[in-house]
């Protein structure tokens, strides 16, 4: 085990809640293969199941229905799998049942649909319960927290406030003539004649612009940022979740019906006994979808939390940089004018 998964084990077997982290460990453990961690509820259950498990259980022995068939070459086909049934010798493949002339139609076709039955109720059940995990992951953290808050909105519109009348001075001064303020025409010529003779004054007020500017779309993007891991963690992950249950549910129905076509089909024509797998693995690979989407949450939510105090840092010291050079613009824009350098 690493750290950090020693550190949360501790953690959990002196009452603490790790829910969250053992939801995410399961996550991560499903892509080795093991298709039992759903089923545990400890992280301790789940640390046993995952460094235990070697990757040797026989894949023809699983719920074919959960099968990746993208990943495997050799095994593409549902009659391939072993099968179980009180009926049954061990060791049987689902071929050689329907194949096999031991039973009569009627008790073949009773075998068939017990086995296509205990494979969909299987897999309805642990896709139910993965979804539920999944869903429980995305939404338990709060939808406001005191610790992370968004950037000043405030400081925004300033900053904007602040680089317009110095964008007007370079592309549009005479926008200053203006007959009730004579004085702010009279400035703004001088600053604009200062900015067309001294190209490090020029420079210096393009500077400016550019910082404040940089601050505004900086501050507006960490702000969405945030609001969008904070919709996805409610709101949104509720439609996300509403949508693709109602998905999955019509999958598996479908998923259902090829069975059973399948079935009568097998009976008339036992040879014809091939069904691609991957006409079956569309719940599947809707899962594989919604765990994509969840690890993607996680990511951004934990790349947020990582980094929030290094942006508000950031986000600070840009906003500081950008009044004092814009104080300097001013200030040293007036000693030129009045003599003083």
């Amino acid at each position: 085990m690493n750290p950090s998964e020693e550190l949360m084990l501790f953690l959990e077997l002196n009452g603490y809640d790790v829910k969250k982290f053992k939801l995410k460990k399961q996550l991560e453990f499903e892509k080795t293969g093991n298709r039992e961690l759903y089923l545990r509820k400890t992280l301790k259950d789940l640390l046993v199941s995952h460094y235990s498990f070697t990757g040797e259980k026989d894949p023809l022995r699983q719920n074919p229905l959960a099968f990746q068939a993208k990943n495997n070459s050799v095994i593409n086909s549902i009659d391939q799998f072993y099968v179980t049934h009180p009926d049954l010798l061990d060791n049987v493949t689902l071929k050689d049942v329907i194949t096999s002339n031991e039973f009569d139609e009627v008790h073949k076709e009773s075998v068939l649909y017990d086995i296509m039955d205990g494979w969909v109720e299987e897999y309805r059940e642990s896709s139910i319960v993965r979804m539920e995990n999944l869903k429980e992951m995305i939404q338990l953290l709060p939808k406001k927290s005191k610790k992370y808050k968004k950037p000043s909105l405030f400081t925004l519109f300033f900053a904007l406030l602040l680089a317009y009348p110095l964008m007007l001075l370079y592309v549009s001064p005479e926008s200053f003539q203006s007959g009730f303020f004579p004085f702010v025409g009279v400035v703004s010529t001088k600053f604009r004649e200062l900015i067309m003779q001294l190209s490090w004054y020029s420079f210096l007020g393009s500077f400016t612009i550019y910082l404040l500017i940089a601050y505004a779309i900086t501050n507006s993007f960490f702000r969405r940022y945030m609001k969008d891991i904070r919709s996805e963690k409610n709101k949104h992950s509720d439609r996300i979740f509403e949508k693709w249950d109602n998905d999955m549910k019509r999958l598996r129905l479908e998923q259902s019906g090829l069975l059973e076509d399948y079935v009568d089909r097998v009976l008339r024509k036992p040879k014809m006994s091939n069904l691609d797998l991957k006409l079956l693995s569309r719940p599947e690979r809707l899962m594989s979808k919604l765990k994509a989407y969840v690890m993607m949450v996680e990511r951004k939510y934990d790349r947020m939390t990582k980094y929030y105090y290094t942006y508000r840092l950031a986000l600070r010291l840009m906003f500081l940089l950008a009044l004092l050079m814009l104080l300097s613009f001013i200030g040293l824009g007036f000693a030129l004018m009045w003599g003083w350098l």
